[in-house]
């Protein structure tokens, strides 16, 4: 395995879930090396871990999307989600170490970032688990159909009502879901959203095969706007740009043309249209 626990078992020590923890943050430490290469260097990850051991680390991280939004969302754009905490956690041998709701956590953030869990049950077996915990089969018929678009958002609505109303931050950036960006990139198939686009339809891709555009927020959070679809769109560089950096009078005019945009693209996405 990649993740061999050769050259990290002495850093690994019991934080209180016994030997399964002690391997679960070997896997975690032995998982440094392919985030570098994946070129992100996870210092803050580190100091927790060292901190508060991997479990624990991997049960704050899971408690609030605020805590794993920046680490998660790089492994995202790079294609590395198979080096993310929600990946181990997933793992069928490290499963009892977490609750239920933390592994749907879990599973979900995954999924909704187009991850095929798959690759999870795929994962070589460590030499030391003899015999993983398989995973409960699924009910008989079609596979569970994919969540709508609603049913995406209410999650995630729901999900946010249930964290803490007050976090320590560890940096002065404004908290973003990557759900609900995540959502509106799809809800927009990747193409600029402004009907004025000096470029109608602007679709190109980038080195990392992505579009390149750009997730804004139509009325800016630390302006009070809400970090939701409803006031999100997906703008091209050049649209963007405008509507950071354009003239007052066209800037009012953009941001009013794409409240309504956000609001109508919203309610046919809620609407299923």
């Amino acid at each position: 395995s990649a993740h061999a626990a050769g050259g990290v078992r002495e850093m690994a020590r019991d934080d209180g879930y016994g030997e399964l923890g002690k391997r679960f943050e070997e896997y975690l430490l032995a998982g440094i090396p392919a985030l570098k290469k994946a070129g992100y260097n996870p210092i803050a990850f580190l100091g927790m871990i060292k901190t508060s051991g991997g479990v624990s680390t991997a049960k704050k991280l899971l408690a609030s999307a605020e805590d794993t939004s920046y680490g998660f969302a790089k492994l995202w754009e790079k294609k590395k989600l198979d080096a993310s905490v929600e990946f181990a956690v997933c793992l069928p041998w490290f499963r009892e170490l977490f609750t239920e709701e933390e592994l749907d956590r879990a599973e979900f953030r995954l999924t909704e970032h187009h991850f095929d869990l798959d690759q999870v049950h795929a994962a070589p077996v460590p030499d030391w688990c003899a015999a993983p915990t398989p995973e409960p089969p699924r009910a008989a018929g079609r596979p569970a159909a994919a969540p709508t678009y609603r049913q995406r958002v209410e999650a995630e609505e729901a999900a946010q009502r249930a964290r803490p109303a007050t976090i320590t931050a560890l940096t002065t950036d404004v908290v973003r879901s990557t759900v609900f960006r995540s959502l509106v990139l799809q809800r927009a198939g990747g193409r600029c959203e402004n009907p004025r686009c000096g470029h109608p339809g602007f679709h190109v891709i980038g080195r990392n095969e992505m579009p390149i555009v750009e997730v804004d927020h139509v009325h800016g959070l630390k302006e009070g706007g809400p970090d939701h679809p409803v006031n999100m769109v997906v703008l091209c560089p050049n649209c963007h740009a405008v509507k950071t950096r354009g003239q007052d009078t066209a800037v009012t005019e953009l941001r009013k043309l794409l409240a309504g945009i956000a609001q109508q693209r919203h309610e046919a996405a809620m609407a299923g249209a």
